[in-house]
């Protein structure tokens, strides 16, 4: 209706087809084979890098050997080659599609002169068969990327009311559902014979996970029937009032949130196979298998655990809970002068958490029955823009800012659940001599009753604080004439209250390990010889449940950095920018869980030691941007062929991301695992956290466009866009373990991660894995298009 109702429909399909490649992270070390026979002049008994070329791999036939019982070396060869034979059928392409339609209706309606309401919605559909895993490369097994489902509705609904010329009032409100399930693919034949057991919930196999290798199995997070089913409800409602110099806003908005979760992780069981220095997770795991077919079954061997740790979750499936935000504002834009603007405001933001469920609470963890409160929330804002000359040409700006962020949802569904109590979720944890731990393949069919099995709790801290953000900026921009502007800007952003994990049910440790480095000559972080001590958490505090993690808000986080950057508006076919930024990013172990995690401290009585480079550092960054067209305007023929040309070329290059020195293996005598038992991250307070850097990424993308017009009003827009157009490789992946522990108790021993080829000592630690693995840094890709402008 002219001038008084409009209304708009789009619809989009995206269909893609991008089959993944399952492979181990290092194919070549992984899968190594064993000599079909040990030289001449060599045994299992005498066999070392001397007298055999291949001994790295020859020496796990040998344990292979010796842990089964098989009466030959050419037995266990054979064995330790048929494990290896099956591992390979779970590697390959993977079929892997993604189908997504959005339908989305807009409807504006001039009700009055004063009033006019918009009303909109948006449908989203997503599936994607073995989608969940996106990457090019993946170390899961075929059947283990996973399935994604996303179902996404919502619809808004806007007032705008003039209530006079200067008074303007705002009101929205927005229904919206976010549905989303994940679920498992068929096992394959391999892991249906080799790794499921009559135990197994619903006849899935567990996951497997091999270091420095291979993932197969059901991955823990899986199933997912809703994470989440989430409905929200918000009212919000802005006053703009514009008076003489000042420009005034004052709104608030509620948000109501209702989630169903259904996940109950980890509950058709995992197995964990860690490389040490007197084994590899490969061995292990083939002892394991074998011991089922070769073993007498009453032999000792036949019971020995080869794994490194078990564990399974059992109780509610999920929850249901509800969650409340409100937020208040104030702000003016006051033109002090008119070459001088100041805005200031402030926020207030409340966020109220679910209480904790009277079926879960745990009255031997008293935290569990209450949440933090978190009421302080006052968020002030500064800013101004100055012209100090009154020419327009140069402007300085600045502001200052403090921001919350929310606890989020899944989070606190973690701290519902998972309480100890026995309706709720529990984690039971085993290393392989745990009492009562099971035998592989074996899991549980129901709640572990053995004396080694202990449930695990999460909490949340009494002083738990929501997260902020200071977040503050300086820029100074010259007109350099040309249609030219030079800017140069400090930014910074400095994170308080961030959340982490960490498990207070280890006791405080009452002696220390001493490891001796042995380094093979490799000149690395820690000196071959180097006598390393570290105290060891042997026993729990309580020890009747096994971890019980704390989430606090103590971690910190400073962002700092320097842009320079010049713009060229287009003139003469020509449009021009280029960015150098320089930043340092330091934290204390600042992470992205969704969840909850078990312990994220290398020591958990104190974060001091997690101080160190953020996992996003990247100290250099360029980025080159141009757009020309062609110059010349011919006539005739040679017009459609010659003119409107346009060659747009990208360049991004920047220093690689850090990576931390890890250790595999376990503390002799640990309560958990890990280098101290704490079953916190595995590294040296000598090393340092991400005191490591990946090389260095770039990559060129270019667009070439033509147009042909015709009859006046319409072009046809022929487009070619190259992404990576060298093909350049930018490595994402990286071996960071540089050390495998070994050894005994009162000896324990850290290897240097390496490898044996042909007779050579190689180390494994630094070796560039994983290439043009995601969205940002592809293999050439080249698409074309024709777009028609009308």
């Amino acid at each position: 209706v002219k001038d008084r109702l409009f209304f708009f429909f789009a619809y989009d399909q995206y269909r893609r087809n991008f089959p993944g490649t399952a492979v181990a992270s290092n194919p070549g070390a992984f899968f190594a084979l064993p000599s079909a026979a040990l030289p001449t002049s060599a045994t299992c008994a005498t066999i070392n890098a001397t007298n055999d070329a291949n001994f790295a791999n020859d020496i796990n036939a040998c344990r292979l050997q010796t842990r089964l019982g098989f009466a030959t070396y050419a037995q266990a060869q054979s064995a330790y080659t048929a494990g290896v034979a099956g591992l390979t059928t779970l590697t390959g392409v993977v079929p892997r599609t993604g189908d997504q339609t959005i339908y989305y209706p807009r409807l504006d309606w001039q009700v009055t002169k004063r009033n006019r309401l918009t009303l909109s919605g948006n449908r989203l559909n997503w599936k994607s068969p073995a989608g969940i895993q996106t990457q090019s490369t993946n170390s899961n097994g075929i059947r283990s990327f996973g399935n994604d489902f996303v179902k996404v509705q919502w619809g808004i609904a806007k007032l705008d009311t003039f209530i006079t010329n200067n008074l303007i009032n705002e009101v929205r409100l927005q229904y919206g559902r976010d549905f989303e399930f994940e679920n498992n693919q068929v096992p394959t034949a391999y892991e249906q014979q080799n790794v499921v057991s009559p135990n197994s919930p619903q006849g899935l196999p567990p996951q497997i996970s091999i270091t420095n290798g291979f993932n197969f199995g059901t991955p823990t997070f899986l199933n997912r029937a809703r994470f989440p089913d989430e409905h929200r409800i918000q009212y919000a409602d802005t006053l703009t009032w514009v008076k003489g110099r000042h420009s005034l806003k004052f709104g608030g908005d509620v948000l109501h949130t209702s989630d169903k979760i259904t996940n109950l992780r980890t509950q058709y069981g995992s197995f964990s196979y860690t490389d040490s220095a007197s084994s590899t997770g490969l061995l292990d795991y083939i002892s394991d298998v074998d011991k089922k077919t070769v073993c007498p079954g009453v032999a000792p061997t036949c019971t020995t655990n080869y794994y490194n740790n078990f564990n399974q979750t059992f109780g509610a499936a999920g929850t249901e809970f509800n969650t409340n935000d409100y937020a208040f504002f104030a702000q003016d834009d006051w033109k002090l002068t008119p070459q001088f603007t100041l805005n200031l405001g402030v926020r207030y933001e409340y966020e109220q958490l679910a209480k904790p469920q009277v079926a879960f609470i745990n009255p031997a963890i008293p935290q569990t029955a209450s949440f933090p409160s978190d009421k302080n929330n006052v968020g002030p804002r500064v800013g101004f823009a100055w012209d100090p000359y009154g020419r327009g040409k140069t402007v300085v700006r600045g502001g200052y800012g403090i921001y919350y962020g929310r606890v989020i949802n899944s989070t606190i569904y973690s701290a519902l659940l998972n309480t100890g109590a026995a309706n709720g979720q529990n984690n039971f944890f085993f290393t392989k001599t745990s009492s009562g731990a099971p035998q592989f393949p074996n899991v549980f069919a129901n709640v572990p009753t053995v004396p080694g099995s202990k449930p695990a709790a999460v909490f949340f801290d009494r002083n738990f604080q929501n997260p902020q953000v200071n977040e503050t900026d300086l820029s100074v921009e010259q007109d350099l004439g040309w249609n030219t502007v030079f800017q140069v800007s400090y930014l910074g952003s400095f994170g308080r209250h961030l959340p982490n994990f960490v498990d207070t049910n280890l006791a405080t440790p009452t002696q220390n390990l001493n490891y001796v480095v042995n380094n093979f000559g490799f000149n690395g972080p820690l000196a071959s010889g180097r006598v390393v001590t570290v105290p060891l958490f042997s026993a729990r505090a309580n020890p009747a449940f096994g971890a019980i993690t704390d989430i606090f808000s103590g971690t910190n986080a400073s962002y700092n950095a320097a842009v320079f950057q010049v713009n060229h508006r287009m003139t003469n076919h020509l449009q021009f920018s280029g960015s150098y930024t320089w930043t340092h990013s330091i934290d204390f172990g600042q992470n992205e869980s969704t969840g909850s995690d078990t312990n994220d401290l290398l020591l958990p009585n104190t974060i001091k030691p997690e101080k160190g480079n953020s996992i996003y550092n990247v100290p250099n960054r360029v980025v080159l941007y141009a757009v020309a067209e062609s110059p010349w305007q011919m006539h005739g023929p040679l017009g459609y062929l010659l003119n409107n040309y346009e060659l747009a070329p990208i360049f991004q290059a920047q220093t690689g991301l850090p990576y931390t020195a890890l250790a595999s293996g376990n503390a002799p005598g640990g309560a958990v695992s890990g280098i101290n038992g704490s079953g916190g991250v595995s590294r040296f307070l000598e090393v340092g956290r991400n005191a490591f850097t990946q090389p260095n990424t770039k990559v060129v993308d270019l667009r070439v466009s033509k147009r042909i017009s015709f009859a006046e009003r319409y072009n046809l827009e022929l487009l070619a866009e190259m992404f990576n157009v060298a093909n350049h490789q930018n490595f994402t992946g990286i071996t960071n373990t540089a050390y495998k522990i070994g050894g005994t108790t009162t000896a324990p021993v850290l290897n240097f991660n390496t490898q044996t080829v042909n007779g050579t000592t190689s180390p494994l630690f630094g070796q560039l894995t994983n290439s043009n693995s995601n969205f940002s840094y592809t293999p050439r890709q080249v698409q074309l298009a024709v777009r028609f402008h009308f």
